[in-house]
Parts: C-alpha cells; sequence; structure tokens
C-alpha cells in the first residue's frame, strides 16, 4: 500500500500539492515514523472529513465522533488513477454553509478549552447566542442541558479520555474549517486560537 499512494502520488501530480512536511511523512519508510509524529498525521483524517463535506461527499458529523478514514478517503479520489482530471469538477459548498460549519467548530473548541480551564458546566447555549468576541454556533443536537453534550451526557460528566479525544476532535476540524475560510492557504500555517 506504502508503494501504491507513493506511485499514485507521483503519478497524479497530486505529491505536487503536499507540503514539505507532508510529503516527508509519506516518504519515510515504514516503521521510521516517530510515534508522535504518526498520531499527529492520523489526526488529519478529521481535516479530510471536513474537505470531504464541504465537497458534499460526507454528511455532517456530531462533534463527538471521529472520522472513519477510509469514509472520507475513497469519496475523495485517494488512490484514483483519474482524480486529478476530476478536480475542476468539485464544488465546494455555499460561503454561508461553510461559515456556518466554521462558527460551529469554534463554538466546540471553544467550550471544550474553556472547559479545560475552568471546569464545570455553563450556560454554553446563552454564550453562542450572545456571541460578542466571535461568531459562533451551535447546533440544538450538540446540546444537554444547555451545555455542549459529550457522548450523550453532558460536557462535565465526560471522562478525561473522552474530553481529550473531542479536544483533538475539535482542534483539526477548526482548523480545516479556517483553512476553507481562507485564513491561510497553507493548511498547517492555519491557527485555532479559540
Amino acid at each position: 500500500m506504502h508503494l501504491r499512494l507513493l506511485e499514485w502520488l507521483r503519478d497524479s501530480g497530486m505529491e505536487q500539492a503536499l507540503e514539505p512536511a507532508e510529503l516527508e511523512l509519506v516518504q519515510a519508510p515504514l516503521g521510521a515514523l516517530d510515534p508522535a509524529a504518526a498520531i499527529d498525521a492520523g489526526w488529519r483524517a478529521e481535516g479530510a472529513y471536513v474537505l470531504a463535506w464541504a465537497l458534499g461527499r460526507h454528511d455532517a458529523l456530531a462533534h463527538d465522533r471521529l472520522v472513519d478514514p477510509h469514509d472520507v478517503a475513497w469519496p475523495l479520489g485517494f488512490l484514483d488513477a483519474g482524480a486529478a482530471e476530476r478536480e475542476g469538477q468539485a464544488e465546494l459548498r455555499g460561503e454561508r454553509e461553510i461559515d456556518t460549519f466554521l462558527a460551529r467548530q469554534l463554538a466546540v473548541h471553544w467550550r471544550l478549552r474553556e472547559y479545560s480551564l475552568r471546569p464545570g458546566p455553563m450556560d454554553f447555549a446563552a454564550v453562542v447566542a450572545n456571541g460578542g468576541w466571535a461568531r459562533l454556533d451551535i447546533d440544538s443536537g450538540a446540546l444537554v442541558d444547555d451545555d455542549l453534550a459529550i457522548d450523550g451526557g453532558r460536557i462535565d460528566q465526560a471522562d478525561d479520555a473522552r474530553l481529550e479525544r473531542c479536544i483533538s476532535i475539535a482542534s483539526e476540524r477548526h482548523r480545516a474549517a479556517s483553512w476553507l475560510a481562507g485564513a491561510d492557504p497553507v493548511y498547517s500555517n492555519v491557527g485555532t486560537t479559540t
């Protein structure tokens, strides 16, 4: 699979679209990646999910659900020899829809970071409604008792492992949504300040 990936990137011309660190990552011999780099790279599937969603190739996921990398790779043309030829056929969702998606990612990411600094319940629905420092949005299905839901319960009822998982999901989706909205043309340069 590794050799097939390298050949596909080269033959399709997509190798040119990779950032230097991404190219180094995919060209690393099997088993040679630093474990932390491998984990960080795995979180990029959440960014790929955002791209697949923006192209209408994946349904929206709940903020506390990991994406299955296979569910986004194939619809995005992974290992498809003709994928580059169809590049011009891709259509992004509208700007308003992408901005709302970004506002939701920012809201979820902010709440998770805020909770990590000041644990305890809050009226998160009111914070989102009042906005103030940024445009925030939240789907009512993401709330329990007016606070952020994690796995069906209020955020203050989630264990540390679930919170850490959700923070990682939120960070990568926030980065990807900001990139889509034009924060920076280079993905890795996009910050996720909350």
